[in-house]
């Protein structure tokens, strides 16, 4: 995997997650780190919520995650962009479960109100491939085992 594909999946925070039931997709702005070998991503949800019920009608997810707050005013450096295609799951296992919990409040430290809620549940998402955007005219396919 490209190294810019490998530092953006590790140093952003944010990606958007979308997920669909019946045929009606839903977007979610969502926080989450990324294991060192960029196989899987890790986000916290509550069982009551639209994406949890999604995920448990259909796995097949895809993230947005994109450079446009590295930005800045350079007008001249392009939006770089990851459209990852996955797998969800919940993860039930409580002690895998409080490790990633443990790791989430580390990088995002916002979360720790909602970790304390009975209902919050992990989703994994199993990496399949990867779309780069570099720019308008360069495009990356990467495919994952």
């Amino acid at each position: 995997m490209q190294s810019t594909v490998i530092n953006m999946l590790l140093n952003n925070s944010l990606c958007v997650l979308c997920t669909c039931k019946n045929d009606i997709p839903n977007a979610s702005l969502m926080l989450y780190i990324c294991d060192n070998q960029c196989t899987k991503m890790h986000m916290l949800t509550l069982k009551e919520t639209s994406k949890y019920l999604n995920i448990v009608n259909n796995k097949n997810v895809s993230l947005l995650i994109d450079t446009r707050d590295d930005i800045h005013d350079d007008k001249t450096t392009q939006t770089k962009a990851l459209t990852i295609h996955g797998v969800a799951s919940i993860v039930d296992d409580y002690n895998t479960s409080k490790k990633i919990l443990d790791q989430l409040i580390k990088k995002h430290n916002e979360l720790s109100n909602l970790v304390s809620n009975e209902s919050v549940r992990v989703i994994e998402v199993q990496i399949k491939s990867i779309l780069f955007l570099e720019n308008v005219e360069k495009v990356n396919n990467i495919s994952l085992p």
